[in-house]
């Protein structure tokens, strides 16, 4: 019996895939340290604020907000709220805090924006008072805790410890030996003056009290925004001008309430990384 020869071919398609998506786009995403040790997105831009009001609402483009004076001024004189202690302190921010958690997890402000076609190319608004509202919260949380001096980490407390033994020049050439950036010790040496100089704070909680009754007003406007509805050319006037003025308000409290400013201050001179190892 004869078998005819049998070829067998195997074909192999091979295909190349690629690794990479083109014109992929790429997020670069910044952070900063709150002073309770909490992170949240910050926006950069200016508030818009102008003396224009907002007659053409109708097309799509954006029209400068100017801020409303009497809502700005109410706002800022909003009654203080009594706190005698620390721990009253502690415990009336941790629930202005939690309440904050609870309004955002129903919808933050910048939503609101996004509803409505019309008050959606002002979003960017919403977005810095999402953010910004954050920023105000830790900040009077910070203060809270930090109103008798600033309660140091132990990163903190070795940086002081050394800059006290060795001196501003010993502390400066000890790290540039080491080969650490000269920015970075700058900013070291910094922290350790504004902590030593922090041991002899004594903010009364009475104060304390004005920024917690501001940060509550603020708080009530930002519940009311992140649920408001707009069903005309009216409504959506008075939205886009009152988150205009909340915006405006929180952002000059980071500048003119004290307490708020001395918050910020531990922020900014904080590192943004633990360099406990290397030290």
């Amino acid at each position: 019996m004869q078998y005819a020869p049998i070829v067998s071919i195997l074909l192999v398609m091979v295909t190349g895939c690629g690794n990479g998506v083109e014109g992929e786009d790429v997020v670069e995403k910044t952070a900063f340290r709150m002073p309770v040790k909490e992170n949240t997105w910050v926006r950069k831009e200016s508030t818009r604020k102008t003396s224009d009001t907002i007659d053409d609402v109708a097309n799509s483009k954006v029209t400068k907000i100017s801020i409303d004076p009497a809502l700005a001024s109410k706002l800022k004189q909003s009654k203080a709220i009594n706190v005698k202690t620390e721990q009253d302190c502690a415990d009336k921010a941790n629930a202005l805090n939690k309440r904050r958690i609870e309004v955002q997890k129903r919808g933050v402000v910048w939503q609101a924006y996004e509803r409505n076609v019309k008050s959606k190319p002002y979003s960017n608004d919403g977005m810095q008072l999402d953010s910004q509202l954050n920023r105000l919260v830790f900040s009077v949380r910070h203060i809270c805790k930090n109103a008798k001096g600033v309660r140091l980490d132990a990163w903190g407390t070795k940086t002081v410890q050394r800059f006290e033994s060795m001196g501003k020049e010993g502390y400066t050439n000890y790290f540039l030996n080491l080969g650490e950036v000269p920015g970075d010790i700058d900013r070291w040496v910094r922290f350790a003056e504004f902590a030593i100089k922090s041991r002899d704070r004594d903010v009364s909680y009475s104060k304390i009290g004005e920024s917690l009754g501001l940060a509550t007003s603020i708080l009530d406007l930002y519940d009311d925004l992140s649920q408001r509805i707009i069903t005309d050319d009216a409504s959506l006037k008075k939205f886009i001008t009152e988150g205009a003025t909340l915006l405006s308000v929180i952002n000059e409290s980071f500048t003119e309430d004290p307490r708020i400013v001395l918050a910020l201050q531990y922020e900014k001179l904080y590192p943004f990384e633990d360099i406990e190892g290397e030290m």
